[in-house]
């Protein structure tokens, strides 16, 4: 049965995807004269570790609409989404001043340089009009917390069990997590328990869901109960692939072909081997000699 817990993750992605993200792709890094400019006190921030979160101030935004929106945007190689919005109040002067603790998973970017994580703020001054968009500023994600899992499994893998792999958690802590199966963006089960993390902060869960389909997928979250570390990964359902199609002129398996007439025979008193097969049974003896080899000359070196 679905829990809670995701229906909440689930609400928090759709109201933050209610937030205008053209604004996140469209503002500018270095923002025009008459544009709102914002300024962060912090850039940099481990993986899946918010900590204590930043003070944004700004200027430049209308002092007569009381209110603007704080956008973290996560942005992919082909496309990027929010993360985490807000809400910020706005001065009759037009400047912000607030600090915000968001919440999210983060991860360091891969040898691509994405996902790459940028904050903005934006202000609807006139409904159905373009936006007040401000300068973007890139944050830079450190090594924190992470979870790995298989990219893609099959419906029979996910039937038959799940195991994901974190760290980067404090020592000892309790670790909440979950894994929750989706389908065409609902939620259609989950699994939530917890498991504490070992001496290094790391740890392995794991659980089998039934009744995937292809095109379904999974969301894993790792969250840390007294670091406060949230380290997710997504899992897409695919279909198994198909065999490889069988020759219908091939020997079955394990039936000896058929020796050319002037090849490799049976000889009435026994196997005539050719240099072909008398050569793979002597690298087959040399493998094993070797590692033979390799192993007492390790044990030497003791």
């Amino acid at each position: 049965m679905a829990t809670s817990t995701f229906r909440l993750r689930v609400g928090a992605l759709a109201a933050a995807a209610g937030l205008v993200l053209a604004g996140v792709a469209a503002a500018s890094p270095a923002a025009a004269a008459d544009d709102p400019v914002i300024s962060l006190d912090r850039t940099t921030f481990p993986a899946g570790d918010w900590e204590d979160g930043f003070r944004i101030t700004g200027s430049g935004f209308d002092g007569t609409v009381p209110t603007a929106e704080l956008s973290i945007g996560s942005m992919g190689e082909n496309g990027g989404g929010q993360l985490w919005g807000t809400t910020v109040t706005v001065a009759a002067d037009g400047t912000i001043d607030t600090v915000v603790v968001p919440s999210g998973a983060t991860q360091v970017a891969g040898e691509n340089g994405y996902p790459r994580y940028v904050v903005s703020v934006g202000q609807q001054i006139t409904e159905g009009e373009p936006w007040l968009w401000s300068n973007r500023i890139d944050l830079t994600i450190t090594e924190g917390a992470s979870l790995s899992v298989a990219a893609e499994l099959t419906p029979e893998q996910v039937a038959g069990g799940v195991t994901a792999t974190f760290a980067g958690f404090t020592a000892g802590e309790a670790v909440y997590y979950g894994i929750g199966l989706f389908r065409d963006g609902e939620l259609v089960d989950a699994i939530e328990d917890a498991v504490d993390a070992d001496d290094s902060g790391a740890g392995t869960f794991g659980g089998a869901l039934e009744g995937a389909q292809v095109g379904d997928y999974l969301q894993l979250y790792a969250d840390g109960d007294t670091s406060g570390r949230v380290a997710e990964g997504w899992v897409q359902i695919v279909e198994a692939p198909a065999p490889a199609p069988v020759d219908p002129e091939a020997p079955a398996a394990g039936t000896p072909a058929a020796a050319e007439a002037s090849g490799n025979q049976l000889a009435e008193t026994g196997i005539d081997l050719g240099i072909g097969t008398a050569a793979l049974a002597l690298l087959v003896l040399g493998a094993g000699a070797l590692i033979v080899v390799r192993r007492r000359s390790a044990l030497a070196q003791r």
